[in-house]
């Protein structure tokens, strides 16, 4: 694990300054074992006739019905996937920030700036070790109602270190001004 802590020169600064980080592949696994939980149970709706008796109109009903929920579950699955490959979480000399959404009404960023930022913490556990997939939260000092909170960052107890430090750095400077 690299240190987070930037150096003296501006260079170590820049370099540091900024990080990127994605969503683990346990999100996409995730997204998936759902759509395919939802399309096996719109197929078994189209087939259910076949395995009980009923009259003709119902099993017509029940076939066109698991029909639309197929397209909805295959749908939903496109749209959540490509909503996951677009999440960015990311930091920069204002603050730490979340980009995300694919609908022009939804897209946006949010976030934090270094001044507000209260702490930056993430979940522990052994699937979360071993996967790398951690749920981090970025907490505003200033409203307990808006923390950055996702699940399955890759790396995220790296980019959690990386925003403390951060914070730590940005507090000391203040406090070095402030004399």
């Amino acid at each position: 694990m690299q240190n987070d802590l930037p150096g003296r020169g501006a260079d170590d600064e820049a370099s540091l300054a900024f990080r990127e980080h994605r969503l683990s592949w346990v999100a996409y696994g995730a997204a998936l074992f759902k759509g395919v939980v939802a399309i096996a149970i719109s197929v078994a709706l189209m087939l259910s006739p076949r395995w009980i008796m009923m009259t003709p109109i119902t099993a017509q009903i029940l076939f066109y019905a698991g029909m639309a929920f197929v397209v909805c579950a295959l749908g939903m699955l496109v749209y959540r996937l490509c909503y996951l490959r677009r999440v960015r979480l990311y930091t920069d000399q204002d603050g730490v920030w979340c980009y995300r959404g694919i609908l022009p009404w939804r897209r946006g960023i949010v976030g934090t700036n270094w001044r507000d930022v209260r702490q930056a913490s993430y979940g522990t556990g052994f699937v979360r070790w071993a996967t790398k997939a951690y749920p981090i939260q970025v907490d505003n000092r200033f409203t307990d109602t808006d923390p950055i909170t996702l699940s399955h960052v890759h790396r995220g107890h790296e980019f959690v270190g990386h925003v403390n430090a951060w914070r730590n750095r940005m507090l000391r400077q203040d406090g070095e001004t402030l004399r």
